[in-house]
């Protein structure tokens, strides 16, 4: 009673791929239908191609307006140094690092403390 059953068991494996063999390939598409489908290769290459220009623009741009930024800080910088200087000069320290600190130029602050420092030590008549 074994063999029968184990024939049965092979016919029931093996009838489903002789079904599937006798099937033959499948259709193409009609051309139609091709515009239905997306290209992922040609879409993932657009995409890429995409994202790194308009990264490329963008440190373009940053680097544009950072260029900009350092020559207006280098052109107010001058022009605050010198007024600053000019107030020290003049003998009024407390002056110049009060205009320095508003402007944010700690920098300039430490200089004019120095130059101060420094003055009151070498001509101690002239009063900061």
């Amino acid at each position: 009673m074994t063999a029968p059953r184990t024939a049965l068991v092979l016919v029931a494996l093996l009838a489903p791929a002789i079904a599937l063999a006798q099937t033959g390939p499948a259709t193409p598409a009609e051309p139609g239908f091709d515009a239905l489908w997306t290209g992922w290769n040609g879409a993932n290459s657009d995409s890429m191609r995409t994202e790194s220009e308009a990264l490329k623009r963008l440190r373009h741009e940053i680097a544009t307006a950072e260029a900009a930024r350092r020559r207006q800080l280098s052109g107010e910088g001058q022009e605050l140094g010198t007024r600053v200087g000019t107030i020290v000069s003049e003998g009024d320290c407390e002056d110049g690092e009060r205009i320095a600190r508003a402007a944010g130029d700690f920098a300039l602050v430490e200089a004019v403390r120095n130059y101060c420092r420094e003055a009151a030590i070498t001509n101690p008549n002239s009063g900061r």
